[in-house]
């Protein structure tokens, strides 16, 4: 009898192993149950983001905790991954930590303080335009707007990005409509280099990296060798759940305070619509993308084809996706949506 019941023991075992291995779920965190999450929504989720052509990554992390994690289509808990936009509100972060240490005065500064040293000329119309005018797109230049032909590629492939950013025209004054803008983000990071005498990079891995125990990570530079402020960090999906529970703790990330309240509060505020018909996409802070309706508020870092990091406070709840963008054509689009959907429909509505 007793190596009867051995045998089953040794059996179940083997099946549960079997189980793991075919669910790819590294699950060896937490019970979703102890965490107050639906298990039956929260694996409905997970199966449903299995048809999503291009995801990477998909991990659950509830009260600072890690409750579920899954990589797809080759992806794993190691790999970096170009975070595309998510770029955007790292740079944001690392701003508040410059204002916080006294390298930057405020976010009122002019931004020609910096830039201008850097310039050929400088038009009396862009001398009006500020550090957080950068921060909400609401900058002024003339650039197409989101959803149209992406502007991105001309100014990527520019011979110097400073200058093709600085030669548009301004259209609308700054600081009164949003206006999505690859080029002007980017001159946060040339502004955060000029006020500290740290690249982007170097300043993150000393005041945000290593503080978070994610070291030193790529990131891409502009012909000038100044990291490009809105896209191309490469970050693990562990390193963006770091990113999101900072926010959640506001600020304060094992027992130490990296970055303020006061700037966390503000850059995760409402401070302009956006205009955009998508309902996920209606409002933005300081290069983050905030919904503050409903009974579960949010905001999220996002990146094109699929990148995000969702903060939902009142459920202390974090939510990280990754998908392939690269040459991956119009699925980029649908597979941007169909994360973003099936993270706000059916994984928040899983937390109780």
């Amino acid at each position: 009898m007793k190596k009867y019941i051995s045998s089953l023991f040794i059996l179940s075992i083997i099946l549960s192993l079997l189980h793991c291995k075919e669910s790819s779920i590294e699950n060896n965190y937490r019970d979703p149950i102890a965490y107050g999450i639906d298990t039956a929504k929260l694996y409905e989720a997970y199966s449903n983001a299995e048809e999503i052509d291009g995801i990477y990554s998909l991990l659950v992390s509830r009260y600072g905790d890690v409750v579920m994690e899954k990589y797809f289509h080759g992806h794993s808990a190691e790999k970096v991954h170009d975070v595309r936009s998510v770029t955007k509100s790292l740079t944001s972060i690392l701003i508040g930590i410059a204002i916080d240490k006294g390298f930057i005065k405020d976010i009122n500064e002019r931004m020609s303080n910096y830039i201008s040293p850097l310039v050929g000329t400088f038009d009396e119309d862009k001398k009006t335009i500020t550090i957080e005018h950068l921060l909400t797109m609401s900058a002024g230049f003339q650039w197409p707007p989101i959803g149209d032909w992406s502007e991105y590629n001309n100014w990527i492939n520019a011979p110097d990005q400073i200058d093709h950013v600085m030669n548009k025209p301004i259209i609308t004054e700054p600081g009164t409509q949003f206006n999505y803008n690859d080029g002007a983000s980017h001159l946060l990071s040339v502004i955060l280099t000029e006020a500290t005498g740290l690249s982007a990079k170097d300043f993150a891995v000393k005041y945000l990296f290593n503080f978070l125990e994610i070291g030193d990570r790529h990131w891409r530079t502009d012909n000038r060798g100044y990291n490009l402020g809105n896209v191309a960090v490469e970050l693990t999906s562990i390193d963006m759940i770091k990113i999101g529970n900072l926010f959640l703790y506001n600020g304060i990330y094992n027992e130490n305070r990296i970055v303020s309240q006061n700037w966390i509060e503000e850059s995760t505020r409402n401070h302009i619509s956006t205009g955009i018909g998508i309902e996920y996409e209606k409002y933005y802070g300081y290069l983050w993308w905030v919904y503050d309706k409903g009974e579960h508020p949010y905001y999220f870092a996002n990146g094109y084809g699929g990148q995000f990091i969702v903060i939902v406070p009142n459920l202390e709840l974090v939510v990280v996706a990754t998908n392939k963008w690269l040459d991956t054509g119009n699925k980029a689009d649908e597979n941007w949506y169909r994360t973003i959907t099936l993270i706000i429909e059916e994984i928040i509505p899983a937390v109780n």
